[in-house]
């Protein structure tokens, strides 16, 4: 209730302020009502000053005098038009009589026409009514042949229906030799196909074999074994002062006593002065010799197999595993294959080792990151 009071007691003030404006633009249209009543009588007293000497009410005289000499009414005048609005009724009459007066010879003509093709129709009527007498006469006279047009009709019922299945019969079979002789095809062009993929299953029975694991990679592997193994043997001489032997084993026995075949294998065997031993059995810096040994021997093998020189050799961090004779030796191996290489480097964190080597790039970590310094 209070806000509806609000409301209503809102629209109460809407209104008073618009009230209020209405009263101050009154205010102000009556402090400006004499000047525009002065004006206003300015403005009637010219306009009489202008109707009593302009051109335009001069016309106006003029025309009212001619009026006034002719005689004009306006009553009579609408009078007129009138009459002359109720005179165009009979006038589109008249025009329509000349029309159907002009149009009667043409109309007689067809009416005349068309009798003469009555007649006519009469006469054919009757010549054909008589003839319809005569045949239904005839009719009487012969016995009726419905029965045999029945029977006739029947019998050319069941004839095309036996026509209908004898055709149905013949399409099945034209359809069914059709589809012979496409399979009769697809057969001639699949047993080619069949005889295709037997060759080339030979062959790629025979490429399989060929590049298996028996064929061209188990020749490759015995031809290239000696040559890596004497490689390695050489290379291993220097690190281990003629103490270790590597000896690579591609064929071994099978585990059954039945089997007659050797297995294809890649055995690593090493040989120093107590004897041959498993990988396993090695030290860390006897096993980082082997690896090295190899690896490089590998390395070389692969450059001369592609025509080309190795150029750079790197060493990272395989001194730790080395105690001070395999670090002298491993130190005398690499000068020793110095002249093999155009670069050697290797990556060590053991102070005590870099006098071993003229040239070197040490990297010390400061306060400001890692700093590189180069000795000569």
């Amino acid at each position: 209730l209070a806000r509806s009071d609000e409301k209503r007691l809102r629209w109460a003030e809407i209104k008073q302020a618009q009230i209020k404006d209405a009263q101050q633009k009154l205010n102000k249209i009556n402090a400006r009502r004499p000047d525009l009543q002065t004006q206003l009588a300015t403005v009637q007293q010219q306009l009489e000053q202008q109707k009593n000497s302009s051109e335009i009410q001069q016309q106006i005289l003029s025309l009212d005098r001619y009026i006034a000499e002719i005689g004009y009414n306006l009553e009579q005048h609408e009078h007129v038009r009138s009459e002359m609005r109720r005179s165009q009724f009979w006038i589109a009459r008249a025009e329509k009589l000349r029309s159907a007066t002009q149009q009667y010879p043409q109309v007689q003509q067809r009416v005349n026409e068309i009798a003469n093709s009555i007649a006519v129709r009469e006469q054919d009527l009757q010549a054909v009514s008589a003839q319809t007498s005569a045949m239904n006469q005839q009719l009487q006279e012969y016995p009726d042949p419905t029965a045999r047009i029945s029977a006739i009709e029947q019998q050319i019922s069941r004839r095309r229906q036996q026509l209908d299945q004898h055709l149905g019969s013949l399409g099945r079979l034209q359809q069914q030799q059709q589809n012979l002789e496409n399979l009769q095809v697809q057969l001639v062009a699949q047993k080619e196909q069949m005889q295709v993929a037997k060759r080339q299953q030979r062959v790629y029975q025979e490429l399989g074999q060929a590049f298996g694991k028996n064929g061209i990679q188990a020749l490759m592997i015995e031809n290239v074994l000696p040559q890596l193994e004497a490689e390695t043997n050489q290379i291993l001489s220097r690190l281990s002062a003629n103490q270790l032997h590597v000896q690579f084993i591609t064929q071994r026995a099978a585990a059954s006593k039945k089997a007659t075949k050797l297995i294809d294998t890649l055995d690593i065997l090493i040989a120093d002065a107590r004897g041959t031993r498993a990988y396993e059995t090695y030290s860390g810096g006897e096993a980082f010799r082997i690896n090295f040994a190899i690896r490089l021997a590998l390395a070389r093998l692969l450059s001369q197999r592609a025509g080309t020189a190795l150029q750079m050799l790197i060493i990272d961090e395989g001194f730790g595993t080395q105690d001070a004779e395999g670090c002298d030796r491993l130190i005398a191996a690499i000068n020793a294959i110095a002249s093999d290489f155009a670069c050697i480097l290797t990556v060590t964190h053991m102070p005590h080792l870099k006098e071993a080597f003229q040239a070197r790039i040490e990297v010390s970590k400061t306060a400001q990151g890692s700093c590189i310094s180069l000795s000569i």
